[in-house]
């Protein structure tokens, strides 16, 4: 039986592979953590309106990051703000997307926990990295859209991305449902000929899409936020881990194997 740890077990496969080894990574919320980003939005939200709407500001006030939920709504009502409140529906409906899914506030993503030395140590032991995220590219200038402020983060953050064997999909249409997205795109990795040995992503849907499509492949569950509402019954994947946290010596509480 082996023993060694999961994340272990992705590093030894890459250096074992006889075809080019290919992991496949989610960005939001499964390398990045959104809650930066989520949190300095609503702040920015209640320094432009909080006057209009006291109630929003006075609930953004005591916000932190470890308040942050994979949806804002959920994220501020449970701190106090009323779900019918008017200040809530506008911060919906004419600020929170357009700021979301910009370049300038994608650009303030801090990577979860050990994601950039796993990374690495994937493409450092011959991996392709295949970053395959539902965020949109913009118009044909690279503007209005995530591109810029991905590629950004990663050139700061430190994940490998102008090294070679790094490629970065995302969509053309910004409206395309994230499941469907990725399910076409992965004709782009079958395209390569090479051997996915690993899959890490948030959203169960996306999980389960990734068994479906390699199933010879370690199946990661990274269990941060996702939408509640996609999580299937049952949800078949091989491991779930929180992080990349100590990805080298990483405890057996994170670990868990489906049968």
């Amino acid at each position: 039986m082996n023993k060694t740890l999961p994340l272990q077990q992705v590093i030894d496969g890459i250096k074992a592979s006889k075809q080019l080894p290919i992991v496949i990574f989610d960005l939001d919320d499964t390398l990045f953590s959104t809650a930066r980003r989520n949190l300095i939005i609503i702040q920015s939200f209640a320094a432009d309106y909080g006057q209009k709407y006291p109630d929003f500001a006075a609930v953004a006030q005591k916000l932190t990051l470890e308040d942050m939920n994979w949806s804002v709504s959920i994220a501020l009502t449970k701190a106090g703000l009323d779900a019918s409140s008017p200040g809530l529906e506008f911060f919906n409906k004419e600020y929170w997307g357009s700021r979301f899914f910009s370049d300038e506030f994608v650009s303030l993503d801090l990577p979860n926990p050990g994601a950039v030395d796993f990374a690495n140590a994937c493409h450092d032991a011959g991996a392709m990295l295949f970053y395959l995220t539902g965020r949109h590219r913009g118009d044909p200038g690279m503007n209005n859209g995530m591109g810029q402020g991905t590629v950004l983060s990663f050139t700061d953050r430190g994940f490998p991305y102008w090294r070679g064997r790094c490629e970065l999909n995302l969509k053309f249409d910004k409206s395309e449902p994230d499941a469907s997205y990725k399910t076409r795109a992965l004709a782009d990795v079958r395209s390569l000929q090479g051997q996915v040995i690993a899959t890490f992503d948030n959203e169960p849907k996306n999980v389960v899409i990734m068994k479906d499509n390699f199933p010879e492949a370690m199946n990661f569950w990274v269990k941060t936020t996702w939408n509640p509402d996609d999580k299937p019954d049952p949800f078949p994947h091989d491991f779930e881990i929180p992080d990349f946290a100590g990805w080298y010596q990483c405890p057996s509480s994170t670990q868990n194997q489906s049968t």
